[in-house]
This record gives structure tokens, sequence and C-alpha cells, in this order.
């Protein structure tokens, strides 16, 4: 009961506490205020927390058979990846060679079509060839399953 009562009286003790910020506003420069910006973009690495929670979805509407959301998170892989290259331009030629020459062209169309066995088939290839990628680039401990 006392651990309650401390958590409840919490909020009244830190009166001076806010949710408002004007941490970007208060910077000085515009360029500064830039370099905030990107900073909290960060690199390829906030592209691939996106890509992988849509691997997980795209994989999740293939089991269900439901190929319209599969497409849908498969074209936003893409999306996160080409804005991921904006951030991080050294990732490009990797991502290009083991994701948008190959894998994604194949997998969009064969979801469009709609063959279960050729779609089965192709996203089988989706985990080998993110993994070969992050051995390329010198992060084969991150290993999709």
């Amino acid at each position: 009961m006392k651990t309650l009562l401390l958590f409840l009286s919490l909020p009244l003790l830190s009166a001076e506490y806010s949710t408002a910020s004007n941490w970007l506003i208060d910077l000085n420069t515009t360029s500064v205020q830039m370099e905030a910006i990107q900073k909290q973009f960060r690199g390829f690495d906030t592209a691939m927390l996106e890509v992988g929670y849509r691997y997980e979805a795209t994989k999740k509407a293939i089991r269900a058979e439901n190929y319209p959301l599969a497409s849908y998170h498969w074209d936003k892989i893409k999306t996160a990846m080409d804005n991921g290259i904006i951030r991080r331009p050294a990732r490009k030629e990797s991502t290009e060679a083991f994701f948008f020459q190959v894998i994604h062209p194949q997998l969009r169309d064969a979801l469009l079509s709609r063959d279960s066995t050729k779609i089965n088939r192709l996203f089988e290839q989706v985990s080998p060839s993110c993994n070969a990628c992050h051995t390329d680039q010198k992060v084969g401990f991150i290993v999709v399953e």
C-alpha cells in the first residue's frame, strides 16, 4: 500500500515537470537545428528497425494468404531502405545488389500474381539475401531468420 501511495503522489512532488519542449526551436541557428534533426533521424539502423518490423508483417500476411497486405508491407520495406540510403549512401551498392535488383521485384511480382507456390518459394530467398547483405556490410552478427 505504501508503494501505491508513493506512486500516486509522484506527480505532486514534481510540479515543475512539463512535456512542453522547444528543444529544436531553442537552438540558435538553422545549421544547428539541421544538425539536431539529422541526429534524430540517425543512420541506416533506424531504417532497418522498420524493415525488420515490416519483414515480420510480410511473413505473417503471406502465411495468412493476405497478399494485398503482404504487398503493402513489402513496398514499405523498399521505402524504408530508400530513406536509409539517403542517410547512409555508402549502403546503396549492397542494398541494390542484395535487395533492389533481384529479390524485391521478384517477390513484388509474385505477390501481385497471388501464386502461393511462387510467393512461398521466393519468400524463402529473402532472409538469405538479407543475411548476405549484412555480411557484406560487416554486420553479419545480425541474422534474419
